[in-house]
């Protein structure tokens, strides 16, 4: 029998360690899917509530931009400080804080009456958000060792994908409505509840701490691994650019899409909210079927660069490509498909470059690495919101000026993708620190 057959049978047939629980598992990963679906639905929310937000608060394309790319501003650094804190502190009492402050941001938001309170709000939101991915995703992984965690990852980010596809036709019902003021309350109060169902489920699993296998060698311990050569190996570098990459076009997708329905394509309010919510079905196809595939391929001892990089760099190149055809298309049903697709499988990224990350880094670094990671996206949301508001007001059309954002987005991460595609290789790198 080959290496790769022996190593896959070894992975197969591996006892898991004491104190693991299948049920204790999966629970955790379900109350971590549900912290997505608050996180990305209270995203989703500002492009919601876009149109009478605007008209109430008298507020241009620019000026709503920067309230999108307030959401990002503390979360970049949140991100970075509270997740690298996260090798101190427990990442269950951290995700915890995080629950309170995501309602108590709603509450600004809530009252406001000037764009100001708005700003003050996403602010707040921004920096309890900042680390809640990269701690979910640590959370996680805790529960199952690295060839088995690309289908957990995939249900991770579909959080996002139920969000839209199962709350936000509600939501936009809701705010239709009541106002959107009223979404801002929605969110806060399943924030709070999912809170108190974290308080009582959430707990670390036996693979926070590194399992080498039989035949593997112990890994490097502690201080010997350094962040600079983590954080500069190719293997991360690529990860963070494609990340990026996605992260820009989510900016703009959170932001900006139901406002490209509307005013781009002519579909009504409570049309667009329902709109909103096919590009994230799709993703959930596109996560289970690459998550699934790929931990199988792992399984059977195919390399995480192969499965990981060059594969997943493909799918992220294609659906980039797919975004670039945009300004050239004057069908809307056409348009809402490259949309749908495009978009759908870029979200993809989480489930090749977060494990591959989770990969290179060692156990005591892995929060930390996640942290730098998931903060190269939300730095990418900072600018992308802010950009295509100033595209839509220098622009002709409402059309012209969304779709050139999809284009640029999308030639970004068609670049970002090839790089991911070729460069990286974790095997190397881990041996590299």
């Amino acid at each position: 029998m080959t290496v790769n057959g022996d190593r896959a049978a070894a992975i197969t047939t591996e006892s898991p360690p004491p104190g693991y629980s299948a049920v204790r598992a999966w629970t955790v990963t379900a109350a971590v899917v549900g912290a997505v679906v608050v996180v990305f639905l209270d995203k989703a929310l500002l492009g919601l509530v876009a149109n009478p937000m605007r008209a109430e608060l008298d507020l241009s394309s620019t000026a709503f931009g920067a309230l999108g790319s307030a959401s990002h501003v503390l979360q970049v650094a949140a991100c970075l400080g509270i997740g690298l804190l996260a090798n101190r502190i427990s990442p269950r009492w951290l995700l915890l804080v995080s629950g309170v402050l995501w309602a108590i941001g709603q509450v600004p938001a809530l009252l406001a009456t000037t764009a100001a309170a708005v700003i003050v709000s996403r602010l707040l939101v921004g920096a309890a958000e900042g680390p809640v991915v990269p701690l979910l995703h640590t959370m996680a992984y805790s529960w199952f060792p690295n060839e088995r965690r690309g289908l957990p990852a995939s249900l991770i980010t579909s959080g996002s994908a139920v969000a839209k596809v199962a709350l936000l036709p509600v939501l936009t019902i809701v705010i239709v409505a009541l106002g959107w003021r009223s979404g801002f309350l929605v969110v806060g109060l399943l924030a709070l509840v999912w809170t108190v169902v974290w308080y009582f489920v959430g707990r670390t699993g036996p693979y926070a701490t590194d399992q080498p296998k039989a035949d593997e060698p112990a890994p490097e311990q502690g201080p010997a691994v350094r962040w600079t050569r983590l954080l500069r190996s190719r293997t991360f570098l690529t990860s963070a650019f494609v990340y990026f990459a996605q992260g820009a076009l989510a900016g703009v997708v959170f932001t900006w899409l139901p406002s490209y329905f509307e005013n781009g394509l002519g579909f009504t309010a409570t049309q667009s909210g329902v709109l909103y919510a096919l590009p994230s079905a799709m993703g959930i196809v596109a996560l289970i079927l690459v998550g699934t595939l790929g931990d199988r391929m792992l399984r059977r001892g195919v390399s995480s660069r192969t499965v990981r990089a060059t594969a997943g760099g493909i799918v992220l190149a294609v659906s980039g490509a797919l975004l670039c055809l945009l300004p050239w298309v004057t069908s809307a049903v056409l348009a809402i498909a490259l949309l749908v697709v495009g978009y759908g499988f870029s979200v993809t990224v989480n489930t090749v470059a977060i494990p591959m990350v989770a990969e290179l880094a060692p156990a005591e670094k892995r929060a930390g690495a996640l942290a730098v990671l998931i903060a190269a996206g939300s730095s990418a949301g900072i600018v992308s919101p802010l950009i295509t508001g100033m595209i839509l007001d220098a622009t002709s059309s409402p059309t012209a000026g969304y779709t050139t954002a999809f284009l640029l987005c999308g030639g970004l991460l068609v670049l970002a993708s090839v790089l991911f595609a070729l460069l990286p290789d974790p095997r190397r790198d881990t041996v590299a620190r």
